[in-house]
């Protein structure tokens, strides 16, 4: 009798471990190659190294080729605009009454052996031929991929603990102003002053600048919009008045060290607000501070640190400790005054308010639509 042919090649279920979903026996052997995979240890629904279930069962053993891209992606637009292709999906229903569903792990199927998975983050394809489903990835991250936000930049907020820790702090978009709306923030000659002190920042390798101005004036939502406009070639740093001693701490110029390897493109700008304390003439008390700001904003420090120092100030700058003001050493000193009432009308316009009388106004009073009684009413006597 003639030998019983062998049994022909099977797509079936075993026991395989879950790091070997698919075993290929040895082509030397006497019987043709089997391929065995374990369907119950496969994905479900997100394919992880192997593909994943509907995949697995539609290719068997055949010619399987996998294209994949990162980014980010509107599921529900995607599932909306295929829905007769869906195949596999995962609901997420929101705790809260109101909050909208999430969609996630969609999986569609377009013909036979076309796949397309795709997540918040990624989309992966699975066609017989690279090309497939290199087409497939393509078409789905052109239609479902979701523009970039828009980033404001950020500053880093220094923190004094045991160590010298940094926070980084995200701007909202808003922060940047065009220039029509700084001209209106700002008044006349704002715009070609703000040119000019951004340029400086650009080409000076450090230095030491001064904003003055009553509260409410405007001076941190500048320095908002100045992170903003240059934070492709700047690195800012925030050190609160709370923190201000970090100035004089022998660490700090170990941390600017370690902060200058890491960043060695950018220029940095130190910003300390409301620092009046720290730049009044020297005393007892704020003697370090002094001292600390003349080493980093001028002199063979500052030639290695390369740090540029921005400080507000609420007080005069009379009053501000001489040694930082001498010629030459400063790269601004800028006073924020308050609007007068033209300008100030213009603005509440822009904003849709109706201002009380008053010869002149902060901007925090204009966007807060309420003066304080000593503004409210004209001025009476011969006083200016």
């Amino acid at each position: 009798m003639p030998p019983t042919p062998p049994e022909p090649a099977t797509f079936r279920p075993t026991a395989t471990t879950a790091t070997e979903p698919c075993k290929v026996r040895d082509p030397q052997a006497a019987f043709p190659a089997q391929i065995v995979c374990d369907l119950a240890r496969a994905e479900t629904f997100a394919p992880c190294l192997q593909p994943h279930v509907p995949v697995l069962t539609a290719f068997g053993g055949d010619r399987l080729h996998h294209c994949r891209i990162t980014g980010s992606y509107d599921l529900e637009r995607a599932l909306n605009e295929n829905y007769g292709a869906i195949y596999r999906s995962v609901l997420r229903l929101p705790k809260e009454e109101g909050r909208p569903k999430v969609w996630d792990d969609l999986t569609f199927q377009f013909g036979l052996r076309h796949f397309v998975y795709m997540d918040c983050s990624r989309i992966e394809a699975f066609a017989q031929t690279p090309d497939a489903a290199e087409q497939l990835v393509t078409s789905f991250h052109t239609r479902y991929r979701k523009p970039k936000e828009p980033k404001a930049g950020c500053f880093n907020l220094i923190k004094m603990g045991r160590n010298i820790d940094l926070e980084s702090v995200p701007l909202d978009v808003e922060t940047f102003l065009g220039d029509e709306t700084f001209a209106l923030h700002y008044g006349s000659g704002s715009i070609e002053w703000h040119k000019g002190f951004a340029q400086r920042l650009c080409e000076k390798k450090h230095g030491l600048s001064i904003l003055e101005g009553e509260p409410g004036t405007g001076k941190s939502s500048y320095l908002r919009h100045l992170m903003a406009e240059l934070k492709e070639t700047h690195r800012f740093y925030c050190i609160p008045p709370t923190t201000i001693a970090v100035l004089s701490n022998p660490e700090f110029v170990g941390f600017w060290a370690d902060e200058r390897r890491r960043h060695k493109d950018q220029k940095f700008v130190v910003i300390l607000e409301d620092c009046d304390a720290a730049l009044m003439t020297r005393g007892m008390d704020n003697n370090k501070h002094v001292s600390a700001i003349l080493n980093l904003s001028d002199g063979m420090m500052a030639d290695f640190l390369r740090l540029h120092i921005l400080c507000t100030i609420n007080c005069k700058a009379v009053d501000v400790d001489q040694a930082l003001l001498r010629p030459g050493r400063l790269t601004c000193h800028r006073v924020f005054r308050r609007l007068e009432r033209p300008e100030a009308v213009r603005l509440a316009a822009r904003l849709g308010r109706n201002l009380p009388h008053a010869q002149d106004y902060s901007l925090a009073e204009i966007f807060a639509d309420e003066l304080p009684e000593a503004t409210r009413h004209p001025r009476i006597g011969f006083g200016n």
